[in-house]
């Protein structure tokens, strides 16, 4: 692929019917209106955000759940300012929120320390998994199980799936249909508007128990209690979920005893050199850096975002064209479609700074490039073992005295 200087309209509709034409395979329907991207859209909704209310109603569907992940997932809202917003308006209340938004922190870390090792089992399953493919007709939202279909159909359309949606989801495919859940959890994350891999495939193998002291399972009653029965007044199906959690569990689980081979201890990968930011070297912008405050952005040299279908190619619509919202507030960075090596070729550049990321994909497309990697803006401190990256509450017991600051209450 030849590289292409491209420009996006100032126009919304304009620049997202651009984008479909630069991305003609891209899947799925365009980016839905009350789904824009970018750092004002992010400051926008972080503004509505309640985080006593989120705490009281957080796993009702219709609760009020900050949708912040695709802004944080971007880089165009930091978890730090999100953090300092829910502290300064309600102290030691937001605890509940500001320890869900750590959650993400907690993912990454563990994904720079075990890197590729967490897209397969990160400790033996407490229950038989299964190995079975997704089902065609659950991944086009026809199987007739209308609250899963539901959940489909909004990744498909939206997506963005509510955290509870996700993880009744997630224990219907593992532990129901007994599908692979790295085969699932793939499929799912490349649907995502908040796709990472980190946050998506982690939360998977704490559903399946390959993370986790026990597997996640569900009944009826808690979907109903959560979710109304909405669903299941349009359901004919003869419903998976109805029974007690004893019944369910037996039916599920039936073996007394797993037996799985020895694992072997996930290891970090070798480290990666991390630099201080240089003011004589071009900023490649990626798809974690969309924010016209991030740091390295002020600096006088060229700023670089390259649509590298490598990179890109298969992420939904949806996806790409929330990407073009937050790039059109960037007007700084110059935006190329090709390869990212041949992009700095014919720049002339061969060696660049960017943001250090766990994402293997940005070091392969990058190779032969020399690539300055300077560390993210951390959102703690604390020194975090694998013992801490292992368990939620193990990390949040380490960070959240740092994290929570004068309202930490213990």
């Amino acid at each position: 692929m030849t590289p292409q200087l491209i420009v996006l309209p100032a126009d919304r509709a304009e620049r997202l019917t651009d984008i479909h034409r630069y991305f003609p395979q891209a899947a799925g329907p365009g980016l839905s209106q009350t789904m824009r991207g970018g750092r004002a859209a992010g400051l926008q909704r972080l503004a509505q955000v309640n985080a006593v209310n989120y705490a009281k109603s957080r796993n009702y569907l219709n609760g009020q759940v900050s949708r912040l992940s695709p802004f944080l997932r971007h880089g165009a809202l930091h978890a730090n300012e999100v953090v300092a917003h829910a502290l300064a308006q309600h102290g030691a209340q937001a605890e509940k929120f500001v320890s869900e938004v750590a959650y993400r922190d907690f993912f990454r870390q563990a994904w720079y320390r075990f890197q590729t090792a967490i897209l397969q089992n990160m400790e033996p399953a407490k229950v038989m998994l299964g190995q079975q493919p997704l089902p065609a007709d659950l991944s086009q939202a026809q199987s007739g199980v209308v609250c899963m279909d539901d959940v489909v159909k909004q990744l498909h359309t939206v997506g963005y799936v509510h955290n509870h949606a996700r993880m009744w989801f997630a224990a219907y495919v593992v532990h129901w249909l007994k599908v692979d859940w790295r085969q699932a959890a793939d499929w799912f994350e490349a649907h995502l508007l908040d796709g990472d891999l980190a946050s998506n495939h982690l939360s998977w193998q704490w559903v399946a128990s390959t993370f986790s002291h026990k597997p996640y399972f569900f009944n009826k009653e808690n979907l109903v209690r959560f979710a109304g029965d909405a669903h299941c007044k349009r359901c004919q199906a003869d419903c998976p979920f109805d029974d007690s959690y004893e019944a369910l569990q037996q039916r599920l689980f039936q073996e007394v005893e797993v037996i799985n081979p020895p694992y072997p201890k996930a290891k970090q990968a070798s480290a990666i050199s991390v630099h201080s930011s240089r003011d004589d070297l071009p900023v490649w912008v990626h798809d974690e850096m969309l924010s016209p405050q991030h740091p390295l952005l002020n600096t006088t040299q060229a700023k670089v975002f390259i649509f590298d279908p490598a990179l890109y190619g298969h992420w939904p619509l949806k996806r790409l064209q929330w990407m073009a919202d937050a790039l059109a507030e960037m007007p700084e960075v110059a935006l190329w479609l090709g390869e990212t090596t041949a992009v700095w070729q014919q720049l002339g550049v061969r060696q660049v700074q960017s943001q250090r990321s766990p994402q293997s994909k940005l070091k392969a497309v990058s190779a032969g490039l020399q690539v300055n990697w300077v560390a993210e803006t951390p959102f703690t401190g604390a020194a975090l073992s694998e013992h801490h990256l292992m368990r939620f509450t193990r990390y949040w017991k380490k960070v959240a005295p740092e994290v929570m600051g004068d309202a930490y209450r213990g």
